[in-house]
């Protein structure tokens, strides 16, 4: 490593920052290599002085992202462990679709997706099942470089090696040495920014709550212990009854820190959340999803959507009732996954804040862009409703809106000061542009706010956080800014 000398107090320094902002833990036995790699990643950023490095990447977003590049082995390919992809095609869909019905949306999580092999690949499997058009596929990473790669959905020969590359290609188009995905491949995942360590989750922010299946493979070994029991529990909190996780053969074990059943096949181990008695549901959530009415007991509870009931002047109660009526049916809708009936169902009824409400969370499963536009329209029509408020900074940060989604965020706090969610959300995003005070000044009051309910309280407007978990999390988010910046809370 030449022209660097390397001091103790150097080397902890950054390894204190980076471990601070990603929650990654590197062995004792790895500083040569550790080193090797921070020098790699500093000769990026054009910087020789460990001390200026330090301060830079307390709180440059690239710097650290060059950093996690070089300190984490990326290095992933299509159908990887392709043992236990035949396991999810031979056991595990099969499992969930004859519990929850053939019609059942499957909700899938590729959790630190590296450069997007993986969750392609889920793709394709889906796509072999005849499951297209009714899975979603959620795949996440904590470095943006990574998911850029992925989103470019282009490949190398390297991306193909093992069992299953050839059969890959008849979803891939050559052209010039590269590999295209195809884009009716493409089109079945969606990429997001996670960090496993730090983020909240299960939440509708992060779209991982009532998963099916999760995979979360070659990951955890580089979390020290009491991180991957939070992970564990959060993984375990992120699925649906019955939902199953997969981690890789060379994993630490989760039995000791999650209640999952562990499950052995054929195909190898993988963990599972029990399922709920039929008397005795998870949640409200969860009974709403295990029972999917056929298209005739729908037909005998929801009001005809073909046009709005007449208001009756003698008779406003009549039509309140109706409008009720057709709203519940609408939730109903959204909670079991049936998306285009819920907006189907809501539509009629804009001048209503929680029809709208139900419409852009079912619109937000189908297609983002209108989503928002339809939020626009909302917010406009309803600019006291702060969960819708709220709904708009989430899906402006979807797709990296972050100027529009920190005005949204703020609108929302401002309606309603004592929404947790809403300060936590408003400090990711100001988080995420580098706005280090204002991020610590909203995650402060998410951490207090949240505080202050009964920890296993659900925090209105998140579906499905506790109170507990928030609280952690602002506290986890607290101490990646205090790293950065050099202040306590």
């Amino acid at each position: 490593m030449k022209g660097i000398l390397w001091t103790d107090d150097d080397y902890e320094s950054i390894m204190r920052i980076f471990g601070a902002r990603t929650g990654l833990a590197v062995r004792p036995a790895q500083r040569e290599s550790t080193q090797l790699g921070i020098a790699k990643a500093m000769r990026r950023t054009g910087m020789s002085d460990l001390s200026a490095y330090a301060a830079l990447l307390a709180y440059d977003v690239d710097a650290l992202d060059n950093l996690i590049v070089e300190l984490t082995v990326g290095e992933t390919y299509f159908f990887r462990e392709s043992s236990q992809f035949e396991g999810i095609r031979r056991e595990i869909l099969p499992e969930i679709l004859k519990r929850k019905g053939r019609s059942h949306r499957v909700k899938i999580w590729s959790a630190a997706c590296a450069s997007g092999e993986e969750p392609y690949s889920l793709a394709m499997l889906c796509a072999e099942e005849g499951l297209a058009s009714q899975c979603e596929i959620l795949a996440t990473d904590i470095s943006s470089e990574a998911l850029a790669k992925a989103r470019q959905a282009t490949y190398r020969d390297w991306s193909l090696r093992g069992d299953a590359g050839t059969a890959t290609k008849k979803y891939l188009r050559f052209d010039n040495g590269r590999y295209f995905v195809d884009d009716r491949i493409r089109r079945l995942v969606r990429f997001e920014f996670l960090n496993l360590a730090m983020d909240v989750y299960p939440s509708y922010v992060t779209s991982t709550e009532a998963m099916d299946l999760i995979l979360c493979r070659n990951v955890l070994i580089y979390f020290g212990r009491a991180t991957i029991r939070e992970v564990a529990e959060r993984l375990f909190a992120c699925l649906a009854d019955g939902g199953w996780l997969i981690t890789a053969s060379g994993d630490p074990p989760l039995g000791d820190y999650a209640p999952f059943e562990t499950v052995v096949t054929n195909f190898g181990v993988f963990y599972r959340r029990p399922q709920a008695s039929e008397t005795a549901p998870h949640s409200l959530a969860d009974a709403k999803q295990s029972v999917r009415p056929t298209h005739d007991a729908q037909a005998s509870t929801e009001i005809d959507a073909s046009a709005p009931p007449e208001r009756d002047a003698d008779s406003p109660t009549k039509f309140n009732r109706t409008v009720g009526s057709q709203l519940d049916s609408a939730k109903k809708a959204l909670a079991r996954g049936d998306y285009a009936r819920a907006v189907e169902l809501s539509e009629l009824y804009s001048h209503d804040p929680a029809a709208c409400i139900v419409q852009v969370k079912a619109l937000a499963n189908l297609h983002t862009e209108e989503a928002i536009q339809k939020c626009t329209l909302f917010t406009a029509r309803h600019p006291l409703s702060a969960e819708l408020h709220y709904l708009h900074a989430v899906l402006l940060m979807e797709l990296n809106l972050d100027v529009d989604a920190v005005h949204a965020a703020q609108r929302a706090v401002f309606l309603d000061r004592s929404l947790a969610i809403a300060h936590f959300l408003l400090g990711s995003i100001l988080q995420r542009r580098g706005s280090l005070e204002g991020a610590k000044r909203a995650f402060r009051n998410a951490r207090e706010l949240a505080a202050a309910r009964p920890p296993d309280e659900i925090v209105p407007l998140s579906e499905h956080e506790t109170a507990r978990l928030l609280t952690k999390a602002a506290e986890n988010h607290l101490r990646v800014i205090e790293a950065a910046i050099g202040t306590t809370s």
